[in-house]
Order: structure tokens, then sequence, then C-alpha cells
């Protein structure tokens, strides 16, 4: 059960976020882009901390950076890279509270993805739930 409390955390940690940026982006004197900047560097810095500590960079080596392990790492901080930069210029221009549902959607795409990918169990309590969720971002995000 111990994923699902960091899960949460890690939720908790997004919806702030995005009221931080709102906030920071309606004073005006930062562009979205400037405002991921510090984020990211503060981010990248605690991460490195973290990993450090943990001892981590001990795995690295030649054969371990040449490894298909460390292409999906890439092409996870190419993607990521691409959804947080869309997020927040998507919020430096649209009402938080429709881009964040809109955004949010990642939940139902990981999930599916999982599913096809991952080959995770497909049952009728997560079909229904991506249908729910589908139907709710529709209503949310409709005027």
């Amino acid at each position: 059960m111990n994923y699902i409390y960091w899960a949460l955390l890690g939720m908790c940690g997004y919806s702030a976020t995005t009221l931080f940026v709102k906030l920071a982006v309606k004073e005006g004197k930062f562009s979205s882009f400037v405002i991921l900047s510090v984020a990211v560097s503060i981010v990248v810095t605690s991460v490195w901390i973290i990993t450090a500590v943990r001892g981590d960079f001990k795995s690295l080596t030649a054969q371990t950076i040449r490894s298909t392990a460390m292409l999906w790492s890439i092409a996870t901080g190419i993607v990521l890279a691409l959804a947080v930069i869309s997020l927040f210029r998507a919020l430096s221009l649209g009402p938080a509270s429709v881009v964040v549902p809109v955004y949010g959607m990642f939940i139902v795409g990981g999930a599916v993805l999982g599913m096809i990918f991952l080959h995770e169990p497909v049952t009728f309590n997560k079909i229904l739930g991506i249908l729910l969720a589908v139907a709710g971002i529709y209503f949310i995000t409709k005027p």
C-alpha cells in the first residue's frame, strides 16, 4: 500500500503546482517558461541529491548506460519534458479548471497503455472507470 501514499503525495503536489503556476503567471512578470525553468531547477537539484544519498549512482556503469533501461529512461525524459512544458504553457493560456482535467487524462492514457503494452489485466471496473473519467472530463470542459 506504500505506493498509494506516494501517489497521493504526487497528486497533492501536482494540484498545488497548478495553483502556484497560475498565481505566478497572473502577475505577468514571468512567462510560463521562466516559471518552469525555476521549477525544473529545483526538481533536478532535489532528485540528484536524493539519488546521491541513496547511492543509486553506483549502478551506473558503461554497461548500464548502454542498456535498454537507459534508452527507456531517455524516452521518459523526452516525453515528460514535452508533457510538463505543454502543461505550463496551457496553464498560462487557459483556465486551470479546464486545463488540469484535460491534462489529467494522462491517468487514463497511462492505464490504457499499461493494459495494451504491459499486459496488465483488463477488468470491467477498469473499463468502467476509464469511461466515467472520459465522461467526467467531457462535462468539466464543456462550457
